[in-house]
């Protein structure tokens, strides 16, 4: 990736905005407006359309942060790759005003990144130093308080839609289909079989696991599979597992009734939610066609509640989620705390695939992870010594090549001077038209020269510094790395901050993915091959 700094335009829909989830247009409106809102401001402008990259959260509210678009572009700030940020207006950009507020007066300042909100008139290289404080800030919270006032209004008029039997629920479940009336499903006869058959098999005391290993055995389309091939867009598992069965077993919907809410946010704009219990939920009887009866369905969830949820350790294992099956792609699992290996599951349902060899001790693992933090502790310790190096050189041509510049607009200043009195000569009559025309000639000359050659030394020198920051937050990203150097046990904590996943192999070999980049934002991998202990393999 090149180290130039790039610029960049935004775009924002939240989803209750858009047409999308209807199925009328793959792009919404909104984000097609706000496209020709921004490139005609760059026409107008005189920007090069060519230079400038799009990044889009469709379907996203502005009240959080926590979008894939806005963080990808908060992560290239970061990384100062960023030039320029347009949007179309300040809501697009965030609704929360301290947030906004926060970007626009402290990190997009710090990182050089210059802000332009077409709408708001606001553009922060025009405004220098002053970045419009007050009136900015009421904007945003206006921005806020309007984003909540619309979120409440949109979820009043969703909740009575629910309620009266309609389908606002975006995707249909397995089994069924959007109908041709809006906010309706329907029957969807091939995939209504696998459901009911599924229901039959738990009513008639198979269990779950024996009902995955069935469909697998018949080699049975799973739902992610089914509704990929239906829908497009869709994330897929191969095989039936426990809980793609349970999640269907579990599913009301399936007897014609709807619980229209099994859970509330805890407030607007937030992306925390609360569980509402079962027996305190709504149940709205006949709003579609029943693939099974209600008595099916009863005699189905004794296999259910047969199943108990294991209580949750009062000491977290660190390496819980993070395990993953590089055949199938689940979550390694233990059923117990005190077991010692971390297995695939996945060969429960599908027996004789490569998942049964996917296990790995726990204490291995945990010596395996904490000698390839160590070692990337003193990989940092060494690349930290040589940027210090590194950064003192440049820091060094950088004053070199200030001082040049200085004395090449001097220089410049001079020549514009000594014109200057030429012409005044000439003027007075102490220096001829054609002695006045040569004089300016070389001047200009001089002039042109000093020019080209500041062109140069400015270039060199903004490079340099761009290098200096990059140094600079790279060292100080390594240094939060460097606090663990030496340490002798993992806690969830560090695991998460470190680790982003562990893949592992049939053969016993494993890979690291750290949430950490290398100065090229290039994840760094460690990989084990399962036969050298760590400790010979960083011989």
């Amino acid at each position: 990736m090149s180290a130039e700094r790039q610029d960049f335009y935004y775009l924002r829909l939240s989803k209750e905005d858009g047409d999308i989830e209807e199925g009328s247009t793959e792009e919404s409106c909104s984000i097609t407006s706000q496209r020709d809102c921004i490139k005609r401001y760059l026409r107008e402008h005189h920007f090069s359309e060519d230079i400038f990259e799009e990044i889009a959260d469709d379907g996203y509210s502005g009240t959080s942060m926590n979008r894939p678009g806005m963080r990808q572009l908060l992560n290239l700030v970061e990384a100062g790759k960023v030039r320029t940020i347009i949007v179309r207006d300040l809501s697009r950009f965030a609704r929360n005003y301290l947030e906004a507020g926060h970007y626009l007066e402290f990190v997009f300042p710090a990182y050089g990144v210059r802000f332009i909100s077409i709408n708001d008139q606001f553009d922060s290289e025009q405004l220098g130093e002053s970045t419009g404080g007050l009136e900015l800030a009421i904007k945003n919270l206006l921005n806020q308080m309007y984003s909540k006032d619309i979120s409440r209004k949109i979820k009043s008029a969703v909740d009575l839609k629910k309620l009266s039997g309609e389908y606002v629920y975006g995707t249909a479940p397995y089994g069924y289909k959007k109908g041709e009336e809006k906010n309706t499903i329907v029957i969807d006869k091939e995939a209504a079989e696998i459901v009911k058959a599924v229901f039959e098999w738990a009513a008639s005391g198979i269990t779950i696991t024996q009902i995955a290993q069935k469909l697998n055995e018949a080699h049975v389309v799973t739902p992610s599979v089914y509704l990929a091939s239906v829908r497009g867009k869709y994330k897929t598992r191969a095989i039936w597992t426990f809980e793609s069965v349970r999640n269907i077993l579990a599913n009301r919907i399936y007897t014609g009734d709807t619980v229209p809410f099994k859970s509330h946010v805890v407030r607007v704009g937030s992306d925390r939610v609360k569980q509402i219990p079962e027996e305190l939920q709504q149940v709205i009887p006949n709003t579609h066609e029943g693939i099974i009866s209600r008595e099916l369905f009863y005699q189905a969830r004794t296999v259910i509640k047969s199943t108990k949820k294991s209580k949750a350790s009062a000491h977290p294992n660190p390496f819980r989620s993070l395990l993953v099956c590089s055949c199938c792609g689940n979550r390694l699992s233990k059923s117990k705390p005190q077991n010692k290996n971390w297995i695939c599951t996945t060969h429960r349902y599908n027996p004789g695939s490569d998942c049964e060899k996917v296990r790995f001790r726990e204490d291995k693992l945990t010596e395996i992870v904490l000698h390839a933090i160590n070692v990337r502790c003193r990989l940092l310790d060494a690349k930290i010594k040589i940027m210090k190096q590194e950064s003192h050189s440049a820091k060094s041509s950088e004053q070199i090549l200030q001082t040049e510049c200085l004395t090449l607009r001097r220089q410049m200043e001079g020549l514009q001077a000594l014109k200057m009195q030429h012409y005044e000569s000439y003027v007075s009559g102490q220096l001829s038209k054609e002695s006045f025309l040569i004089k300016k000639r070389e001047a200009s000359a001089k002039e042109e020269d000093l020019k080209i050659r500041l062109s140069v030394a400015e270039r060199k020198q903004k490079k340099l510094t761009e290098k200096i920051k990059k140094s600079a937050m790279q060292m100080e990203t390594d240094r939060k790395i460097m606090e663990y150097q030496e340490i002798t046990e993992l806690t969830p904590e560090l695991m998460k901050e470190l680790v982003k996943k562990i893949i592992i192999r049939p053969d016993g070999s494993i890979r690291i993915e750290w949430n950490f980049r290398d100065e090229m934002n290039e994840p760094i991998p460690f990989d084990f091959d399962g036969k050298a202990t760590p400790e010979e393999k960083a011989m």
